[in-house]
Parts: C-alpha cells; sequence; structure tokens
C-alpha cells in the first residue's frame, strides 16, 4: 500500500473514531461496556471512577438499603464526582443473581437533555447513551434520563456503565450501588359502581288532622209545622155598639163528617134605642 493510501485509511478511522464517540456508544459496546473504537486502544483505567449515577432518588430501608418499588419511575443523573469532565458514557441496569442485562428495565430520554439518546442495544430502550452532534470534544458535566424499575420479583439489580474521558482515558464496565427490591405499591381497590334504578314515587297518605274544625250539623227532614190557630175568645167585655142590647149567648155543638165536633157560639144583641141605658 502506497503511502498516500495509508494515511487516507488512517484518517477515515479517525474521523469514524470522531464520528462514533459524539454520536453514542456503538452497538459493539452493548455486551462488555467496554469503548470499542479506534482510538480506544489503551485497557482502561484501573483507579476509582470519578463518576457515578446519583441513587438518592431511591428510598432506603430501615437498615439504610436503597431498594427500588417495581414498576416505579425514576429520573436518574449521570455526573461526574469533582471537576473532571466526560465525553460520553453508557449506562445499562443488571441482574445482581447472574449480571445479566434486564430486558423489562426500559430508559427514556428527558426531553431537555439533548447531549442523550438510547442506546443500539438490544431490545430496544435498554440502555442509554451521549449525543454530543458531530463534535467529539463536547464536555459533559451531568446528565439526566428516566429509567422504568422491572416488575416485582425481580430481585436485586445494580446499573453497569461505561465512561470516556479522552480517546486514552476512559472506565469500563463499571458498577453502581445495589438496589434491593422493595414492597409493591399497593392498589387501591376500586368498587365498581352499582347500576342506577328507577326511583320508585313514594304515596304520602295525608293524616288526619288532630285540630278541631267547625263543627257541621247533619241537615235534619224538617217535618213541615202546621200553625195552630187559637181559637177565637170572646172578650169579657165585648164592645157593642151604644145602641146595641146584648142577648143572652147560645152555644151550638155540632158533628162534622169527619167525626171532628165543633161548637159555634152565637151572640145575639139587639140595636139599642136611646132609652136602652
Amino acid at each position: 500500500m502506497s503511502l498516500a493510501a495509508s494515511v487516507l485509511v488512517l484518517l477515515l478511522a479517525c474521523l469514524y473514531a470522531a464520528d462514533a464517540r459524539s454520536g453514542g456508544a456503538p452497538a459493539a459496546a452493548c455486551g462488555t461496556l467496554m469503548p470499542d473504537l479506534p482510538g480506544h486502544t489503551a485497557n482502561g483505567q484501573t483507579d476509582p471512577v470519578p463518576y457515578e449515577i446519583d441513587l438518592t432518588v431511591f428510598d432506603e430501608d430501615e437498615n439504610g438499603t436503597l431498594q427500588y418499588t417495581p414498576g416505579g419511575v425514576y429520573t436518574l443523573t449521570f455526573r461526574r464526582m469533582g471537576d473532571v469532565t466526560f465525553r460520553g458514557f453508557l449506562v445499562r441496569a443488571r441482574l445482581a443473581a447472574d449480571n445479566s442485562f434486564l430486558t423489562n428495565a426500559p430508559f427514556a430520554m428527558i426531553a431537555s437533555q439533548t447531549n442523550t439518546r438510547i442506546s443500539s442495544c438490544e431490545p430496544a430502550n435498554s440502555g442509554i447513551t451521549h449525543s454530543n452532534g458531530q463534535s467529539p470534544r463536547v464536555e459533559l458535566t451531568e446528565v439526566r434520563f428516566q429509567w422504568t424499575a422491572p416488575p416485582a420479583d425481580t430481585g436485586p439489580i445494580f446499573f453497569g456503565f461505561a465512561v470516556v474521558r479522552t480517546q486514552q482515558v476512559y472506565w469500563a464496565a463499571q458498577m453502581s450501588a445495589m438496589l434491593e427490591e422493595g414492597p409493591a405499591p399497593t392498589a387501591t381497590p376500586t368498587t365498581p359502581a352499582e347500576p342506577s334504578a328507577t326511583p320508585i314515587p313514594t304515596v304520602v297518605t295525608p293524616e288526619p288532622s288532630t285540630t278541631p274544625g267547625p263543627e257541621t250539623t247533619a241537615p235534619t227532614e224538617e217535618t213541615p209545622s202546621v200553625a195552630t190557630v187559637p181559637p177565637a175568645v170572646p172578650s169579657s167585655s165585648p164592645t157593642t155598639p151604644d145602641n146595641a142590647t146584648t142577648e143572652p149567648e147560645g152555644t151550638e155543638s155540632t158533628a162534622s163528617a169527619s167525626g171532628e165536633h165543633r161548637t159555634t157560639v152565637h151572640i145575639w144583641y139587639t140595636e139599642c134605642t136611646p132609652t136602652c141605658h
């Protein structure tokens, strides 16, 4: 190969490395959490990693052990400790029992965090990485993202990550603190609504009033009254004309056809002459 061709291949490799670093961790790094790019030729740093995943969002039990709530959604922060910046990272969740990667604990981006993206790892959403545009020189201090905890009965987990400071300075296959599985959230039982029934109208029978009202007298059949005309009683001192002469009175008793007796009083008088005084 000519010298010119060798230089061209080297330049292309450098451009590929720069573009790959700025666009996030490649799929080849998903299983090992180790940068797999031209330029990352060292074996990684062995001194303590100066970066961490902030786990203060998780609760502690009575013993001070961190624990996650199955199915809970958390906002996590990957950040530097001190004044050392970084250019790239990759974070995945792992099962403590066998170090396998979780497939049911997805990551998600936060809209305001333009320097992150979902990784190319399988299954989808099982990792989060950086996205620094076209420049490999972006210096990061922290990034934030969302993570959904696995379902109940998963057991203890931790986060595995890799972080790149420069092409020659990086930390691979790092581990966060352990997270124990906490109690599952208690579901609030819901009572199904009863079907509405057509209300039955209530008939109210008015009670008889205890307040005495005006007395009413039932009409009675009236017997026609017969006016009784008393018989005429002659005055004890009948007035007669000055010229009348009183004769002795007489009575006459007769019987009607119905057997009723009637008494007739006859008064006789004679005209008195001037000498009758």
